[in-house]
């Protein structure tokens, strides 16, 4: 794996009923329990206008710190949850261009 930094991104479709409870969801995990992993630099909780969407961006020091994040029962439970109100679609991410 790489030192270097990686950004996670998860769009998540939600029935638009269920918008803010993911966001809400979403805030909770990053709150009690990611945001203190080993690694962690931010996270960015985007909702789409139209509501049916929800997107995650989480910004790590490295591949391996977001792996360990993923394997760890807490925040597998936060996932669970998540999964349980939308459909999931996570990646990986490498900046490749910045503008501005």
């Amino acid at each position: 794996m790489s030192d270097d930094p990686i950004t996670f991104i998860n769009i998540i479709d939600v029935d638009p009923s269920k918008q803010q409870e993911v966001v809400d969801l979403l805030t909770e995990g990053a709150e009690k329990v990611v945001s203190h992993r080993p690694g962690f630099v931010s996270l960015t909780i985007l909702a789409s206008a139209d509501r049916s969407r929800v997107v995650s961006i989480a910004r790590w020091e490295n591949a391996e710190s977001a792996q360990a994040t993923q394997a760890d029962p807490a925040a597998a439970r936060y996932a669970e949850r998540t999964a349980a109100l939308g459909t999931p679609s996570p990646g990986v991410y490498s900046v490749v261009a910045e503008v501005g």
